[in-house]
């Protein structure tokens, strides 16, 4: 094993400027192994983990499900055999997110992680309804490839890299209470107006439920439910990004069961392994069945080891009632926190739903400090986010127990109370 100094200085000398590992300290910890919420130095320090790999880990580290899953397709000998080849491990997976998603009649989409399954709806969309244009929404985040940055608001990543490549999307307002969800979808239908009259109807309509790393807006049943109504009216595509609040952290099975509707499409990723690169698009009917062979393949879609480690997964989510947990434990803890920080003149709205907290700081300088506080000083390890970067985010694992979570939520609310005095 290469030692903690080399993990720091090769990394340092080699990757990319892109990538976020330097963002918020110049010599972070390197973690070397993980036991459910806890990851751990080469010294044995042990870190409370409440970034889980940006919603991703949501089973914690090393747990046995996962694990033995993985095990098991391993022992196989077959790790990779791309799409021409049936796996038993993607057939299994298909077989458990048919029974998950609880939809009669879906067909599935696999691919490696959430910004390709956005590229697999755009296109899909695109393919089914021959138009072209898209609406998404305010303060959403759909990743980076040119298709899914194309269709996410923010200027900061979206300006230096979108041209013309991605002048097909309409941006609406997105709620941010529920007194603006009127004229939120008063605009949005103007949008539909205008695009049809300009001779470029309306493809797919493509919302958050909840928009997880802008801050945790949402849910707004109401708001869902009518955008459901526009998107039949005006025959195109309901598109839900449940990337980051789906499998569970809502505290539903999927964020947008908070309101009424089915989508056309639901987009996965991250938490839908909770380890591997693995993300899916489930489509309502046929959809996925209407365009040929070919048309849209990945080299690494469905891996085995990937989709082991999914399936099992999604039946600890069910076996263990982890959604039941998020809702009567987690969710509970958050408001807590809430409550105890809302007399403090430094913090702005708290926003929690299910197993993700959002605080707000007065700019992101004060968010990113707070983040090295916790880190340096209680060994737990928050997430940046925000329409701006002001918010300070917290995605445990949606496993985590009720004592060890509010114990360190008190933690944080101490350095959050310190750092202001």
């Amino acid at each position: 094993m290469i030692k903690h100094v080399d993990n720091l200085s090769i990394t340092k000398t080699f990757e990319s400027t892109a990538v976020n590992t330097f963002k918020l300290s110049d010599t972070p910890p390197v973690f070397v192994r993980g036991d459910g919420p806890w990851l751990y130095t080469e010294d044995d320090v042990a870190y409370l983990d409440l970034v889980c790999g940006s919603a991703t880990s949501n089973l914690g580290h090393n747990h046995p499900a996962q694990i033995n899953a993985i095990k098991n397709a391993l022992d196989s000998g077959i790790l990779h055999t791309g799409t021409r080849l049936i796996s038993p491990f993607r057939a299994a997976l298909y077989d458990q997110l048919s029974h998950y998603a609880g939809i009669q009649d879906i067909s599935i989409h696999l691919s490696n992680s959430g910004s390709e399954a956005i590229e697999t709806a755009i296109k899909l969309t695109r393919f089914i309804t021959g138009n072209k244009r898209f609406i998404a929404f305010e303060g959403g985040y759909h990743g980076r490839t040119l298709g899914a940055l194309s269709v996410t608001h923010s200027e900061n990543i979206r300006l230096p890299f979108i041209g013309e490549i991605g002048d097909f999307v309409s941006f609406s307002p997105y709620p941010r209470d529920t007194s603006q969800v009127q004229n939120c979808l008063q605009h949005c239908a103007m949008l539909f107006e205008h695009c049809k009259r300009e001779g470029e109807p309306i493809a797919g309509l493509l919302v958050e439920p909840i928009q997880g790393v802008s801050g945790v807006w949402g849910p707004f049943p109401e708001f869902l439910n009518e955008l459901r109504k526009l998107a039949d009216s005006y025959g195109c595509l309901l598109i839900v990004d449940e990337i980051w609040s789906g499998l569970g952290r809502s505290g539903k099975k999927f964020s947008f069961q908070y309101s009424d509707i089915t989508p056309d499409l639901i987009v996965m990723g991250k938490g839908l392994s909770a380890s591997l690169p693995l993300s899916a698009v489930i489509a309502k009917g046929d959809l996925l069945k209407q365009w040929k062979a070919g048309a849209h393949t990945s080299t690494f879609q469905g891996n085995p080891l990937a989709c082991a480690a999914a399936s099992a997964t999604l039946l600890e989510i069910e076996e263990s009632s982890l959604i039941d947990h998020v809702s009567d434990v987690i969710e509970p803890c958050f408001l807590r926190l809430a409550q105890s920080l809302i007399d403090d003149k430094n913090i702005g709205q708290i926003r929690c739903v299910g197993a993700q907290c959002a605080i707000t700081f007065e700019n992101a300088q004060i968010a990113n400090d707070i983040q090295r506080l916790a880190m340096d000083k209680a060994n737990i390890l928050t997430y940046g986010g925000g329409l701006g970067g002001e918010c300070l985010m917290l995605v445990p694992p949606i496993n985590i127990s009720e004592e060890l979570l509010s114990d360190n939520l008190s933690k944080l609310a101490t350095i959050i109370n310190d750092r202001f005095r």
